[in-house]
């Protein structure tokens, strides 16, 4: 596939945070971007797995919902569990005074950028797809404003020599048994009987470790003929590194050790027990927090601009599901301030400055809320266990009132962020 030699816009990372750049610049009626990614289209894994409400809210202002909505479950309810025992349950219905979308949207990444993908190609913007961003083929683009979406590992990032660090210099990333993440696409062999079958999403903490649990939507699953289930797990320290593409074997037996008894194959803890039978996809994270010292970086004659969004821009503890929603809604706040700067037709850099400064801002908080959880999970491996035990008694109580889990809710959403 051909580039142009020239373009407004480019926009290097096809992921959802590139694509809903691309979507928001068209918003606005900038129309000469080009897109480039790594990948090919379809490569990438289903990897997050929820959408937060701003973000909705952000993905509806350009007009590219109503696909998502079609496929994705809502998810009103996440339960928070310490074994078997619960400690509380958000409820996102309790937003609705605040948003259009008083849910969180539970999809998988590929359909996520698959109707975005649709809608791109719906609006004529075609993705480019190469072995490597570098061009290889000899080919170069002259374009006036790039946007680096390519992730953790940005080569846009490091070109415009951009540090990249934790904002609190912790730069060990030591967070015991949530240093590593074994996560899993899997079906079982019976359904798992859970202990309260209406939550959407289920975490369960057990000992500083840390177990999600969530079902596919049924349009989405790889599988139509049974349920498929998303499932994250702590690595417990001494295990050492997990591997690379955990098996069905592997991910049971961390399920058996930290998991809650509903997805134990053990007799003994489980009077129902099921175990992993199919994986469809799996993979490891190491849990890092990392934002960029700035999101934008002037060109050399001061008319142009290199922008980051996404995982280029922020990295941390995918807990709490906010990653690729923080990024889309970067993206989606990145289209009226460069058409307004396309419109001034100056150097006044002033807009990406405070958009930047505000985007970073949104991240810090957001890398904040991310190892206050991870700090609740792992507490039972630094606290004297009855401090734990009675902070936990403390939680199961104020569980209990409406305005705790409106304000849990609320912070989850993004929409006290946007």
């Amino acid at each position: 596939m051909s580039l142009p030699q020239q373009t407004t816009v480019l926009i290097v990372g096809a992921g959802p945070c590139g694509m809903a750049a691309a979507l928001s610049l068209n918003h606005q009626g900038i129309h000469d971007i080009v897109i480039v990614d790594a990948l090919f289209a379809g490569e990438n894994s289903s990897r997050a797995m929820v959408i937060q409400a701003a973000t909705l809210e952000a993905l509806n202002n350009v007009d590219c919902l109503d696909g998502l909505l079609s496929v994705g479950n809502k998810v009103e309810t996440l339960g928070l569990h310490d074994g078997s025992s619960y400690l509380l349950s958000t409820d996102f219905s309790l937003l609705s005074p605040y948003t259009k979308f008083p849910f969180a949207l539970g999809i998988p990444q590929t359909y996520t950028e698959a109707g975005m993908l649709e809608k791109l190609d719906q609006l004529g913007i075609k993705k480019k797809e190469m072995f490597e961003v570098r061009f290889e083929s000899g080919d170069i683009i002259t374009a006036k404003y790039v946007i680096g979406a390519d992730g953790a590992h940005s080569v846009v990032r490091d070109e415009a020599g951009i540090v990249f660090k934790d904002p609190n210099g912790d730069e060990k990333h030591d967070h015991g048994n949530l240093s590593q993440l074994a996560l899993g696409d899997v079906a079982f062999t019976s359904p798992p009987q859970l202990a309260t079958p209406n939550e959407g999403v289920s975490l369960t903490l057990s000992n500083g470790n840390f177990t999600l649990f969530a079902r596919f939507p049924t349009n989405a699953s790889p599988d139509k003929s049974r349920p498929t289930y998303r499932i994250v797990c702590s690595v417990p320290v001494a295990d050492g590194t997990a591997p690379h593409a955990p098996s069905a074997e592997y991910l049971q037996s961390l399920l058996d050790r930290v998991g809650p008894p509903t997805l134990s194959s053990n007799l003994a803890v489980n009077p129902h027990p099921t175990r992993i039978d199919h994986v469809y996809w799996s993979s490891r994270y190491r849990t890092r927090s990392a934002v960029a010292d700035r999101y934008f970086a002037p060109t050399p004659n001061g008319t142009g601009a290199v922008l980051l969004i996404g995982d280029a821009a922020h990295i941390h503890s995918p807990i709490g599901g906010q990653g690729m929603s923080l990024g889309i809604r970067d993206a989606i706040s990145l289209g009226p301030v460069l058409k307004a700067h396309i419109v001034e037709s100056s150097a006044n850099n002033q807009l990406f400055e405070d958009w930047a400064a505000s985007r970073r801002q949104r991240a810090v908080s957001v890398v904040a809320l991310t190892k206050e959880t991870m700090g609740i999970i792992t507490a039972p491996q630094r606290v004297w266990s009855p401090i734990v035990a009675f902070g936990f008694t403390i939680l199961r109580f104020l569980g209990r009132f409406t305005f705790v889990k409106r304000m849990v809710a609320y912070r989850l959403s993004g929409l006290a962020e946007i």
